[in-house]
């Protein structure tokens, strides 16, 4: 799936950046029950090793990306690098915005916070450099937070957004994948990330869904926000 030219993306979410979207410093506990990072340590396996065939062959790809930029590409991956549940907007009409989900821009404010406290823990364990890092041919199409590559913090928000947003609106659970790809590719077309870390990233979210999921407190807050504020839920873009 094509996502819509930047003249139109840019259109259709140039009010997403207001009523929600505030960064908010990393929680250091969650109020939902999950388990220690050392449980996530184990299950994501080490990323591999500098100078291996894979990492090789995944700079390679990466060039092969960044041989085929446009300025469109560009500032869409520029636009996506500032990733919050509302950059899953761009599926709906007239648009997911904090103003109007505001219990759902708390959540998922929370549940960043979560996947940053969780996926640091892995970085700083594993300290594994991006890809601009390891090859100076390599493009660095955004300005990144300084920090390691494994695993991508973006797509462990997305693997774990686009689940819990699919709990809220289930008819739109591929549209949501969609945006997830679109980010994870971006993100990779950017330097910041190779493919294989993009997989461990997603891996993580996964993880963190599979652990919520169990929780009857977050199941009932879930259950509670979709009565609220996605019955019905926002209409969808058909372009998306």
């Amino acid at each position: 799936m094509v996502p819509p030219p930047i003249a139109r993306l840019v259109a259709a979410i140039g009010t997403l950046a207001l009523g929600g979207c505030a960064t908010v410093s990393p929680a250091k506990s969650s109020r939902w029950h999950i388990p220690p990072d050392s449980v996530f340590l184990a299950e994501i396996p080490p990323p591999p090793a500098p100078g291996s065939a894979i990492v090789r062959r995944q700079i390679d790809e990466i060039l092969a990306l960044q041989a085929r930029a446009t300025p469109e590409k560009v500032a869409v991956a520029r636009w996506d690098y500032d990733l919050t549940v509302f950059t899953f907007g761009i599926a709906f009409d007239p648009g997911l915005t904090g103003k109007k989900y505001p219990q759902t821009a708390r959540l998922f404010r929370e549940l960043n916070n979560l996947v940053e406290r969780v996926n640091d823990d892995l970085k700083d364990t594993f300290r594994s450099p991006h890809p601009f890092q390891v090859d100076d041919r390599v493009k660095r199409f955004v300005d990144a937070v300084p920090g390691y590559d494994y695993p991508s913090y973006h797509s462990a928000r997305c693997a774990l957004f686009q689940r819990v947003l699919t709990d809220l609106d289930p008819a739109r659970a591929e549209a949501f994948v969609r945006v997830s790809r679109m980010v994870e590719q971006d993100r990779v077309f950017a330097g910041e990330h190779f493919p294989y870390s993009i997989a461990a990233g997603r891996q993580l979210g996964a993880l963190l869904y599979a652990a919520l999921e169990k929780d009857a407190n977050f199941r009932a807050e879930i259950a509670r926000i979709r009565s609220a504020e996605w019955t019905p839920p926002p209409g969808a873009r058909n372009s998306f």
